[in-house]
């Protein structure tokens, strides 16, 4: 089958953080002074029902106060702990995920190339800044700032209006089965499945069937 559009999630998709995930998170509550209630599985676990956020600071106080409650933590200075996160996490430490690159090429050449990401502009347009992907989309959905984040289909239709694109001729790439395959598959496009090492497994949920599932991005090309 052929798309004449193709729209990318960010983090764990097209890049990945440099920093090690479990000596941020050590060094957050470090700075905070606060004793480790959780460990880095549980901000992995919980993370999918913060929802939409005010800004960066608040998806993180949000974060740790689902972490807290999960694991019965009690009284958590939750806004220390989002500061820290902030103030030890480098948005500038990002590379490219293996196959990337190939991946978004390959997408590029055939069809229109969108963005859709739960993060902030100013967040994620570092990001994009590094790997040199600051102008290269058609078009580009900050669910953080605005929409409800994925799984809700309003981001992807956001992106879809701004490109007067049918989500039946489209296809979303992304590596979080909830935030991507659901919420993709929700707006009425194709959904392409790239889960990295530490994304959860999909349940059994006929409805929300990925269209293809590749351990890699670059597994993309193949669908040209």
């Amino acid at each position: 089958m052929t798309y004449d559009t193709v729209l990318f999630d960010l983090d764990s998709t097209l890049c990945r953080s440099t920093q090690d995930d479990a000596e941020v998170h050590a060094a957050a509550f470090e700075r905070a002074g606060i004793d480790p209630f959780c460990d880095v599985q549980t901000i992995r676990e919980v993370g999918p029902g913060v929802g939409n956020a005010d800004s960066d600071h608040d998806f993180f106080r949000r974060l740790f106060g689902l972490a807290a409650e999960r694991v019965d933590a009690g009284s958590v200075d939750t806004d220390a702990l989002a500061r820290a996160t902030l103030a030890v996490k480098d948005d500038t430490a990002v590379e490219w995920r293996p196959g990337a690159r190939q991946a978004f090429e390959a997408a590029r050449e055939r069809a229109t190339v969108g963005l859709v990401t739960n993060g902030s502009r100013e967040t994620q347009q570092t990001k994009l800044d590094v790997l040199g992907l600051d102008d290269a989309f058609e078009t580009v959905v900050y669910a953080g700032d605005g929409p409800a984040p994925k799984p809700s289909p309003d981001p992807f239709h956001e992106a879809l209006d701004a490109l007067d694109r049918d989500p039946a001729e489209g296809l979303y790439v992304g590596n979080d089965y909830r935030a991507d395959v659901i919420g993709a598959k929700r707006a009425g496009l194709r959904a392409c499945w790239v889960p990295d090492e530490h994304d959860l497994g999909a349940p059994a949920d006929p409805a929300h069937t990925p269209d293809y599932t590749f351990d890699s991005p670059d597994g993309l090309a193949t669908i040209f």
